[in-house]
C-alpha cells in the first residue's frame, strides 16, 4: 500500500505549533518530532509515554491491527465504531459520497483522520499537510451563532438516535465540526451551551465563549438513545453522588428538548479561556507503552496500579494519591452498578510536567441494563473462600494501600451510599423495570460485601 503522510500540530496558550510528522500505511505507522517542536520544551507531546525529551527526532514505530491501524492516541480522535456514534454516522455517509470510496479498515480510519482529528479532546490535531493547518488556523472565526431547542439540529438528533436517516447532515456537520466526540454508549457531541444554573438547550458551535453578550462553555453533550431509557438521569445521579463523597466532577446539566432527554458534563480539557489541555486515556498510555494492549478490557485492576507507578518515572505525577484516587473509584464503581469503569474511561490530563488524574466522567452504572450486567469491566481475582470484601481489599494493595487503608475505604464507602439504591428508586425519569434491577443488583453486591468469609 502507498505510504500515507499527515502533520501533527499542537495547541498551545500562545499559538498553534507543528508537532511532527505521520507516515502510516496498512503495516505500521511512523511518528517522529519536529526540530522547532523539540525546543518548545514546556509543550506535551504525542503521548505521556512518548515524551519529547526522551525521544528526540528518533521515530517512534506502531505495528498496525485491525482494532489499531493507528497510534491510540490518534485513534482517539476519530469517531469510534459504536453504533451510537452519531459523528460515524455522518462523516462515513460524507466519504460514501465521494467518487472512490474508501475500503474499510486502514483506509476509512485514515480518510477519518484527516476529516475529523483536529479540535478534539485535548492539545492535539492532525492535517493532511502544513497548508491545512494554517488555513485551519488562520480562519476568521465565524460569527457565534445560537441553536435553539426548537432547531433541526434536535431533529436531526432525534432520528439519529432511532437510526433514521435526515437530510441535514451537512447543516449539522458545520455546526459540530472536525469534532471527534469520545465513545460510550451514550451518542455524544461536543458542543457550547450558555453558562447559567438553568439549560435551555440552546447550543452553539464548540469553542463559543459568548454569543449574544451570553457566556458560553464547552460540554460534551449526552443524548439519551431509545434502547437506554433514563440512562442520562442515572449517569447524573452517580455525577452527583461522586460530587458529595469528594470525587473531583464536572458541572452538569440536564434537559429534555423536544422530548429528547439530553446530559451536559463540561470540558475539563479547555481552561474558562479556551485553552486546550492534554488529556489522555489510560487506554492509550497502556496500548501504547504494550502493543499487546488491544481493547478498553485488556488489563486487569491490580495492574493499573503498577502503570502509574511506572509512568511516575517519566512524568511528574503523584503517584500515591492517583493510585488511591483509581482505587476509590474503583470501589464506588462497584457500589453504585457501573461495571463499564474500563481504561478508556479513567484518563490523565496535563502534560509530562504537571500530570493530575482527570476528574469524573461517564459514571453510569450500566449493570441497570442486562446486556451489561457485569460487576466489573476490568477483571480483579475474587478469593470465593475469603469473600468478595477481602478481595476488593487485596487490590487496594496493588495501588499501594495497606489491607487496613483499603477496607478503611470500602467500609467509609459502603456506609455513605447505604440509601443508593432507594435515590435510584426515587428516580421519575427512568422506567420502573430498570431503576428495580440497577437497586437488586446493588442490593445483592451489597449482601456479599457484608458476608462473613
Amino acid at each position: 500500500m502507498t505510504d500515507r503522510y499527515a502533520v501533527v500540530w499542537a495547541r498551545t496558550a500562545t499559538e498553534p505549533i507543528k508537532m511532527g510528522h505521520l507516515v502510516a500505511t496498512d503495516r505500521e505507522m511512523r511518528f517522529s518530532y519536529t526540530p522547532e517542536f523539540l525546543e518548545r520544551q514546556e509543550v506535551a507531546g504525542l503521548s505521556l509515554l512518548l515524551p519529547p525529551t526522551l525521544w528526540q527526532t528518533r521515530p517512534f514505530i506502531h505495528q498496525a491491527t485491525e482494532i489499531l491501524p493507528l497510534l491510540p492516541r490518534l485513534m482517539a480522535l476519530i469517531p469510534g465504531k459504536n453504533a451510537n456514534n452519531i459523528q460515524r454516522r455522518i462523516y462515513t455517509g460524507l466519504l460514501a459520497k465521494r467518487p472512490r470510496t474508501p475500503a474499510p479498515g486502514f483506509e476509512t480510519e485514515w480518510e477519518l483522520l484527516m476529516l475529523t482529528g483536529h479540535n478534539g479532546i485535548g492539545h492535539i490535531d492532525v492535517f493532511q499537510d502544513d497548508r491545512a493547518a494554517l488555513e485551519f488556523y488562520g480562519a476568521k472565526p465565524e460569527s457565534r451563532k445560537r441553536v435553539g431547542s426548537r432547531s433541526e439540529l434536535w431533529h436531526f438528533l432525534k432520528d439519529q438516535t432511532h437510526q433514521e436517516s435526515s437530510n441535514e447532515a451537512l447543516d449539522i456537520v458545520r455546526l459540530i465540526g472536525p469534532t471527534p466526540s469520545v465513545g460510550g454508549q451514550i451518542p455524544k457531541l461536543l458542543v457550547s451551551i450558555p453558562d447559567k444554573n438553568k439549560w435551555d438547550g440552546s447550543v452553539a458551535a464548540p469553542g463559543a465563549r459568548q454569543v449574544d453578550g451570553v457566556p458560553y462553555t464547552d460540554v460534551v453533550m449526552k443524548i439519551e438513545d431509545p434502547q437506554y431509557q433514563g440512562i442520562t438521569a442515572l449517569e447524573a445521579l452517580c455525577l452527583e453522588l461522586h460530587r458529595e463523597l469528594g470525587f473531583e466532577v464536572p458541572r452538569q446539566w440536564r434537559a429534555s428538548i423536544d422530548g429528547l432527554p439530553v446530559l451536559a458534563v463540561e470540558r475539563f480539557d479547555r481552561t474558562k479561556d479556551g485553552i486546550a489541555l492534554p488529556m489522555e486515556s489510560f487506554f492509550s498510555v497502556y496500548a501504547t507503552g504494550q502493543q499487546q494492549v488491544r481493547t478498553t478490557t485488556d488489563a486487569e485492576v491490580e495492574q493499573l496500579g503498577g502503570m502509574i507507578l511506572k509512568l511516575s518515572e517519566i512524568v511528574d505525577i503523584d503517584a500515591a494519591k492517583a493510585r488511591q484516587e483509581v482505587y476509590r473509584r474503583f470501589v464506588l464503581a462497584l457500589l453504585t452498578g457501573n461495571g463499564d469503569l474500563h481504561l478508556e474511561n479513567l484518563a490523565l490530563l496535563g502534560g509530562p510536567k504537571n500530570v493530575r488524574l482527570a476528574p469524573v466522567f461517564d459514571p453510569a452504572p450500566m449493570r441497570a441494563w442486562d446486556r451489561h450486567d457485569l460487576l466489573s469491566a476490568l477483571p480483579f481475582y475474587i478469593d470465593e473462600k475469603r469473600g468478595l470484601a477481602h478481595s476488593i481489599a487485596r487490590v487496594g494493595e496493588s495501588f499501594g494501600l495497606t489491607s487496613h487503608g483499603a477496607t478503611e475505604i470500602l467500609q467509609h464507602l459502603m456506609k455513605m451510599t447505604k440509601t443508593y439504591p432507594e435515590r435510584v428508586l426515587a428516580l421519575k425519569d427512568v422506567p420502573e423495570e430498570t431503576k428495580k434491577k440497577l437497586a437488586a443488583r446493588v442490593k445483592t453486591l451489597r449482601a456479599r460485601l457484608n458476608a462473613k468469609s
